[in-house]
């Protein structure tokens, strides 16, 4: 079987990193509403990827996320997360609203015909190995502190841009209505890997971490591997 490649841009035989099974990560949902036709389509594409792998004869271990906390109005870290704003919409906690939209995606894949993951982790399950992550960075000088928070430096990267062709300077930062640059990224693609109480003073959730009492930006979430796949 081939697959195609983003990084080369060119169609690979697939070649399992185990022998004896794929360990196969998918990014689950941010549940602060319903899932749309787009995002369910992801979801059948990678239903199929892993059906028919197991057809082949792999033996696969499929995990994951479901986004429940850090994931702000816009991917550039700005704006209100999106959680809160679905709290505040239906007027319950962040962990209700977790729990009902969370039952409610998971409702659509059955009619869909879309089989469960293996393991499926909330975000808020793997605080301290995102704590544990961060501060790893930090000590390498991958990551550093300003204004309260925490970011990845991308300029540590011999590459950043691996799957397009864009460059920095071309980008547009706060090109959205009421989108204004994060003053206190030293790039403009560095992303925060913790937020403190000096940011969005009303997040619900909150939990101690060596830079003060804050909660993770969801690029954690998506960019290192979730518990499950480290079990054989």
């Amino acid at each position: 079987m081939k697959l195609y490649n983003s990084a080369t841009r060119t169609k690979d035989e697939f070649k399992p990193n185990h022998p004896d099974i794929v360990k196969m990560y998918t990014c689950g949902p941010t549940v602060y509403h319903f899932a749309h036709i787009g995002n369910l389509r992801s979801y059948i594409m990678e239903d199929v990827l892993e059906k028919y792998l197991r057809f082949l004869g792999y033996n696969v271990k499929r995990v994951m996320n479901i986004t429940d906390v850090g994931h702000l109005a816009s991917d550039g870290d700005t704006g209100e997360d999106k959680m809160l704003k679905g709290a505040k919409r239906e007027h319950k906690s962040v962990m209700d609203i977790a729990k009902y939209y969370t039952d409610a995606f998971f409702a659509d894949c059955e009619k869909l015909n879309i089989k469960r993951p293996d393991v499926v982790e909330p975000a808020t399950n793997c605080i301290p190995e995102y704590v544990k992550v961060i501060n790893k960075l930090v000590d390498t000088n991958y990551a550093y502190r300003a204004g309260g928070n925490v970011y990845f430096d991308t300029s540590k990267l011999k590459s950043y841009y691996v799957f397009n062709d864009f460059k920095e300077e071309d980008l547009a930062v706060g090109v959205r209505e009421g989108v204004e640059a994060d003053e206190n990224k030293r790039n403009r693609n560095d992303f925060a890997l913790w937020f403190t109480k000096s940011k969005f003073e009303d997040q619900a959730l909150k939990w101690d971490s060596p830079w003060g009492v804050g909660y993770p930006g969801w690029h954690n979430e998506r960019d290192r591997p979730v518990r499950g796949l480290s079990r054989p």
